[in-house]
């Protein structure tokens, strides 16, 4: 199949997929992005990623619609959710870390804005994503500098954090309580009953006792492009103290997350760093945090065939953990469209064009083999195969796999 002809039948998928409307009420979500997988809802992470393809697309893809939904609802404290119901409320309770998604709206404004969408459109959001940035740092940041979220809230649901299950009982959590469902009566409480049977394998209450290293990354890149963006609207000393930020958080990211014997990114727990190898250290690249020489120990773990260099692509954990699955797991296996974005953009900041071109073609040609066997763009890929689909992906998911055939063939192979 030319990658012309893949890209049609990718477009096709996702102009199904987008959520339509002849109004947009005040209350109600504006036409949107569809998140793939038959949801309404809006979520933060899905819709970041998914700008970063329909970026080509800007005015048939409601590009500004879907972005402007968060702002329109964002309280006037700066709180942005991480999910919003097609009516407007947010879906989670604020102090929780499953309200909070990786925080990547600046991002994909300055990909609009390189591009030359939308003038005058930075300034105007720019307010917005400051606020959003004050309101994260302020509640998501630990006493150590490090911040904090929950499995959903990071976006890799299933992904074990704990070196051992006893690690759980680790104090400083926040309890799962009804709060965590910010919606009130008989819907609420019949959400948070069934969140409550989520929690039995998806763990919400490990949460601030953790110092999460992906979330911390994502602060650090957050505080680097709103530097870019107050650059650019001319507020020169916002720029310089974000500028500190980045600096900040990255100092403490290569503090206490590195390890300097396993050379690479993880989580903290109290005084000891867990050993854990997830997609999730690679963030460190995009976001600036890692110096040559840690960025280097990132790059040798993508060409380690027993970890992360596998054949189609790199998967959600490394393939030497204990809990690698490539039947049951979720993120436990399976490469993800929107990581291996992230990790090829991360490579092109260190300039490993070469690297960065020869993951795109392999993760490119598994995702175009499949589409020819299956007649469809999956939520995620099996990282060693490529003749049959992932046993835990949607069909159809355009949403954010269409960044294979779009962006990444677009930025990286064609």
């Amino acid at each position: 199949m030319t990658p012309e002809l893949l890209i049609e039948k990718t477009l096709e998928i996702a102009r199904c997929k987008m959520v339509t409307a002849s109004v947009a009420p005040e209350n109600v979500l504006a036409p949107r992005l569809g998140a793939g997988g038959g949801f309404t809802d809006i979520f933060l992470w899905d819709t970041a990623f998914s700008v970063q393809w329909a970026k080509y697309y800007p005015r048939e893809f409601y590009v500004e619609n879907s972005l402007d939904n968060f702002y329109r609802f964002q309280s006037e404290d700066g709180f942005i959710g991480r999910q919003y119901l097609p009516d407007g409320r947010s879906l989670w309770g604020r102090r929780y870390g499953t309200a909070f998604a990786p925080p990547l709206l600046g991002w994909a404004e300055l990909e609009l804005d390189e591009m030359g969408l939308f003038p005058g459109r930075l300034k105007k959001v720019y307010p917005h994503l400051l606020r959003q940035f004050e309101w994260n740092f302020a509640n998501y940041r630990r006493s150590d500098g490090l911040f904090f979220t929950d499995m959903w809230g990071s976006g890799m649901d299933d992904i074990p954090r704990w070196d051992d299950p006893s690690d759980r009982a680790t104090p400083g959590g926040m309890a799962i309580e009804r709060d965590i469902i910010a919606l009130d009566g008989a819907e609420g409480d019949k959400k948070f009953a069934s969140l409550l049977k989520w929690n039995e394998m998806f763990h919400f209450d490990w949460n601030r006792q953790l110092g999460w290293c992906d979330t911390s990354c994502q602060m650090a890149f957050f505080a680097w492009n709103l530097a870019d963006i107050a650059t650019r609207c001319g507020d020169l000393a916002t720029a310089e103290k974000m500028r500190i930020f980045h600096r900040e958080i990255a100092d403490c990211v290569n503090h206490l997350c590195f390890d300097e014997k396993k050379n690479f990114y993880f989580d903290r727990l109290g005084k000891r760093l867990l050993s854990r190898r997830h997609v999730g250290a690679f963030w460190a690249l995009i976001s600036h945090v890692a110096d040559e020489k840690k960025a280097a120990a990132l790059i040798s773990e993508l060409k380690n065939p027993d970890r992360f260099g596998l054949p189609c692509g790199v998967p959600g954990v490394a393939a030497d953990d204990p809990d690698f699955d490539l039947v049951h797991g979720y993120w436990r296996g399976p490469v993800w469209a929107p990581t291996m974005y992230m990790v090829l953009r991360g490579l092109r900041e260190y300039n490993e064009e070469t690297l960065a071109r020869d993951l795109a073609k392999r993760f490119y040609t598994a995702v175009s083999s499949l589409y020819e066997s299956t007649g469809t763009i999956w939520e995620n890929y099996l990282p060693d195969r490529s003749d049959v689909p992932s046993g835990n992906a949607n069909r159809d998911f355009c949403g954010w796999s269409a960044l294979v055939p779009i962006s990444i063939y677009r930025e990286f192979i064609g």
